[in-house]
C-alpha cells in the first residue's frame, strides 16, 4: 500500500522524534503517525511557518542600532511517499464511527452526562485518551487504522494512522513549493 505524509521537516526515516504533525481536529494528532491516501491531501501538512528573529534592515533605535524584529516566514516542506506492506488495520467507515470509539476513553469538561465530541466540549485527557485507544487497537493486533472518506482542507481522502515506525518505508521525498496547493 502507498500512503502520503506531509511534513515541514526533512528526515530519512520515521521516528517519533522526527515527525512533527499539523494539528488534527478534535485532538487526535497524538494517536500515531498520520497519512493520507493521496498526495494532494497531504500537501497542506507540508506547508507552515517558522518564527524568525533577526536584526531589521529598515527599523533602527535612536542610537542607530538596528531593532530586532520577529515575524513568521512561510516554510516549504515535503510530501513523503511511503510504502507500507499489508498491515492489519482497523477500518472505520466514517469519522463519526472513529470518534465514537475514541470517546469511550475521553473525559470532557461539562455539567451534563454522557458528553461526546459532538458537544464540542473541552477534552481534559487528550494524551490518556489517545494512548488508551492506541493500546486497545494494538492489543487486538492492529498496526493502525484507516478513517474512510475524511474531509481535510476541502479534499476527501482516506486518513491512515500507524503506530510503529518499523512498517513505514519512505519510497520518495517530494519538495512542496508554497504556491503548490491546489
Amino acid at each position: 500500500m502507498i500512503v502520503y505524509h506531509g511534513s515541514i521537516r526533512k528526515f530519512h526515516h520515521f521516528e517519533n522524534e522526527t515527525v512533527v504533525q499539523k494539528k488534527l481536529p478534535n485532538d487526535i494528532d497524538t494517536i500515531g503517525t498520520w497519512f493520507t491516501s493521496d498526495i494532494h491531501s497531504s500537501k497542506p501538512f507540508a506547508l507552515g511557518t517558522e518564527t524568525v528573529i533577526e536584526k531589521s534592515d529598515t527599523e533602527f533605535w535612536e542610537d542607530g542600532e538596528p531593532k530586532v524584529v520577529q515575524y513568521d516566514k512561510p516554510v516549504q516542506g515535503y510530501v513523503y511517499k511511503v510504502y507500507v506492506g499489508e498491515p492489519h488495520i482497523k477500518d472505520f467507515e466514517s469519522y463519526n464511527l472513529f470518534m465514537e470509539e475514541r470517546d469511550k476513553y475521553c473525559d470532557y469538561l461539562g455539567k451534563k452526562r454522557n458528553i461526546t465530541w459532538l458537544d464540542k466540549a473541552i477534552l481534559l485527557n487528550k494524551e490518556e485518551a489517545n494512548k488508551a485507544l492506541r493500546q486497545k487497537l494494538i492489543n487486538h493486533a492492529y498496526a493502525g487504522f484507516v478513517i474512510r472518506n475524511m474531509n481535510l482542507d476541502g479534499k476527501t481522502t482516506d486518513l491512515y494512522c500507524f503506530f510503529g515506525e518499523d512498517i513505514l518505508q519512505i519510497a520518495d521525498v517530494i519538495p512542496v513549493p508554497v504556491d503548490s496547493i491546489d
